[in-house]
């Protein structure tokens, strides 16, 4: 072993246990923050950040090629992320928006294109006139996207709906029923178009 290699294995060590301890400073300093102001709304850090947050607040994200591009907005998750549960090789792609009333769960290899909403409740904004002519519109439920599914840029999913393992939601669809497994859904509201 040359006696000049020995600085240079020195250096890109050192720089390891420097790059490391900086990371540890950065999650130790955003866990402080969130502690005391609670659990983050939007999720605008890079992809390691986001998931070493939602897993700090009680979300269940597994450690196995999950990418979660921000930001992700988490909509009614002011005592934590227990209703979120990401399997892995999942892929949310940014400016999707997750409503944790109630259990959200992304089945392995699930992938939200941009912009899709998945919401598990709907109340109309607490207007009883509203709350009373569509009563049947009203409630909360959890929702369910299982492994394999594909929900396009702008989809919209509604409460208490599931989606089949290995389908596909269109763009801009809005998800009101169940879908079927390996199916081809679009429109407003979503219908099934073929089977995949």
């Amino acid at each position: 072993m040359s006696w000049s290699r020995i600085p240079q294995r020195f250096a890109r060590l050192a720089k390891r246990i420097l790059r490391k301890a900086l990371l540890m400073v950065r999650f130790g300093m955003l866990l402080i923050w969130h502690s005391i102001v609670g659990p983050p709304r939007i999720l605008c850090f890079d992809e390691v950040t986001n998931a070493w947050l939602l897993r700090a607040f009680g979300a269940e994200v597994s450690r196995n090629n999950v990418r979660l591009h921000s930001p992700i907005t988490l909509h009614n998750a002011s005592s934590g992320f227990h209703n979120l549960k990401i399997g892995a090789n999942s892929v949310l792609n940014g400016n999707n928006f997750l409503d944790l009333t109630k259990p959200v769960t992304l089945e392995e290899g699930v992938s939200l294109a941009p912009g899709v909403i998945v919401m598990t409740h709907n109340a109309f904004n607490d207007n009883p006139f509203l709350e009373d002519r569509l009563s049947r519109l009203v409630g909360s439920a959890p929702v369910t996207i299982m492994a394999g599914a594909g929900i396009k840029a702008n989809a919209v999913i509604l409460h208490g709906t599931a989606i089949g393992r290995e389908s596909l939601v269109a763009g801009g669809s809005i998800v009101a029923r169940d879908v079927p497994e390996r199916a081809y859904v679009s429109g407003i509201p979503a219908r099934i178009r073929k089977t995949l």
